[in-house]
C-alpha cells in the first residue's frame, strides 16, 4: 500500500495559493511538489510570479512599454518577461484563430462589406532586416465588426492566411494595391480607412512596430502574438465573436 502522503502546510501552490500540496520526487536532486487541488507540480525553491504581476507586465507591453523597461520596472528577468509575451500572446493568438473558424459559420449570410489593408513592420534575423507585412481585414456584418489578420510577406500567400476565414458574400474595399484586383466586386477606396487607425494604434503600443526605432522582430510568431495581445487587453474583439 505504500507510505501516506504527508500534507506540506509550510508550502503553498504558485498557482493556486493551495496548502494542499504534497512531495513527489527530486528531479535532479531538487524537491518537487504536487498541488491535489489544481494538479500543479512544481519546485521547491524556484522562484515563482504572481499571477497578478504577469496580467501587469502583459499589461504594460500592450500599452508601450518594452520587455527591457518591464523587466526593469517589475525587477523580473528579461528572460522571464519574454516567455509571458510568447507564450500567453500564442494562447490568445489560437483563441482568435478559433473564433474565426467559427465565425465564418455564424456570419454567413451576413456579411456587407470586407475592407482590407496592410502594414510594413521589420523582421531581423541572422544579422540582416527584413520588412514583412501585417494584412488585416475588418469584416462589416449585419450582426456587427470583427477583425482578421496574419503577418508576412506582401504577397498572396499572406493575404490568403486571412482570406481563408471570410466568405466570398459581401464587396471587398481597399486601396488600389494590384494584389486585391482579382477580388470579386473589389471597389477602390482612400487610403483612409479603419485599418490605418488600427495601425497607428499598434505603432503607438507597440516598440517594436515604431517606425522611428530600431526594435525590430525575430520571428513571424513574435510579430503575431503581440498583436494578440493588444487585441484583447483593449477589448478590440466584437462581443458576438469573443
Amino acid at each position: 500500500m505504500g507510505r501516506k502522503a504527508v500534507v506540506r502546510q509550510d508550502v503553498s501552490c504558485p498557482s493556486c495559493g493551495s496548502h494542499n500540496v504534497v512531495k513527489c520526487g527530486r528531479p535532479l536532486g531538487r524537491q518537487r511538489y504536487l498541488c491535489r487541488d489544481c494538479g500543479r507540480y512544481f519546485l521547491g525553491d524556484a522562484t515563482y510570479h504572481s499571477k497578478k504581476l504577469r496580467e501587469e507586465a502583459l499589461k504594460m507591453y500592450a500599452n508601450g512599454m518594452s520587455m527591457r523597461a518591464i523587466s526593469r520596472v517589475l525587477n523580473v528577468p528579461l528572460g522571464t518577461v519574454f516567455t509571458w509575451i510568447k507564450r500567453y500572446g500564442g494562447q490568445k493568438y489560437e483563441k482568435l484563430v478559433k473564433l474565426w473558424g467559427k465565425t465564418k459559420d455564424l456570419v454567413k449570410g451576413s456579411v456587407v462589406t470586407k475592407v482590407v489593408d496592410e502594414m510594413w513592420a521589420y523582421l531581423y534575423k541572422n544579422t540582416r532586416t527584413f520588412y514583412k507585412w501585417i494584412f488585416t481585414c475588418y469584416v462589416y456584418t449585419r450582426l456587427g465588426v470583427y477583425l482578421i489578420y496574419s503577418v508576412g510577406d506582401r504577397n498572396e500567400s499572406t493575404f490568403r492566411g486571412v482570406k481563408k476565414y471570410l466568405l466570398e458574400e459581401g464587396r471587398w474595399v481597399s486601396d488600389d494595391y494590384n494584389l486585391y484586383f482579382w477580388l470579386k466586386g473589389y471597389t477602390v477606396i482612400s487610403p483612409v480607412n479603419p485599418n490605418e487607425s488600427l495601425y497607428s494604434s499598434l505603432r503607438e503600443r507597440l516598440v517594436r512596430f515604431k517606425r522611428a526605432t530600431k526594435t525590430v522582430n525575430g520571428s513571424i510568431s513574435t510579430m503575431m502574438y503581440p498583436i494578440a495581445l493588444v487585441l484583447w487587453e483593449k477589448r478590440l474583439i466584437s462581443a458576438f465573436v469573443a
